[in-house]
């Protein structure tokens, strides 16, 4: 006769095989997940190394071509402040020509106008 707690054994027995017989194939997978994440962890770290060397000349470049960036950049705006001179210059310079030159040719236009009108009077009457 079975009692309970023979039973009970039984089942506790065959709940611990089919726990291991679940288990140990869980865990040989997780074995196998760990072996691989290991050699992906070894891959990354030979790739890793020469990577952030490439990087780093890489940033060591780009601070490179950013200061002489910068530089040519004071150049430039130096070079449009003189353009900005130079011509300020220039109109002030053609300005007072105009200024100074204006009553000169005004005066040479009078003094036409005056010889013209003088030669058709003289020249006007004899005809």
């Amino acid at each position: 006769m079975v009692t309970p707690l023979d039973t009970f054994l039984i089942i506790i027995a065959v709940s611990v095989l089919i726990l291991t017989a679940v288990l140990i194939p869980a865990l040989l997978q997780l074995r196998r997940t760990y072996k691989k994440a290991e050699e992906t962890l070894h891959v990354l770290e030979r790739e890793l190394v020469p990577m952030s060397n490439k990087i780093t000349a890489g940033a060591a470049e780009v601070e490179l071509l950013a200061a002489s960036c910068n530089a040519w950049l004071e150049e430039t705006d130096q070079a449009v402040h003189s353009v900005r001179r130079a011509g300020d210059t220039l109109l002030l310079t053609s300005q007072a020509l105009q200024d100074s030159v204006r009553p000169i040719i005004s005066g040479i236009g009078g003094l036409t106008a005056g010889l013209q009108m003088f030669a058709r009077v003289f020249l006007g009457g004899k005809k």
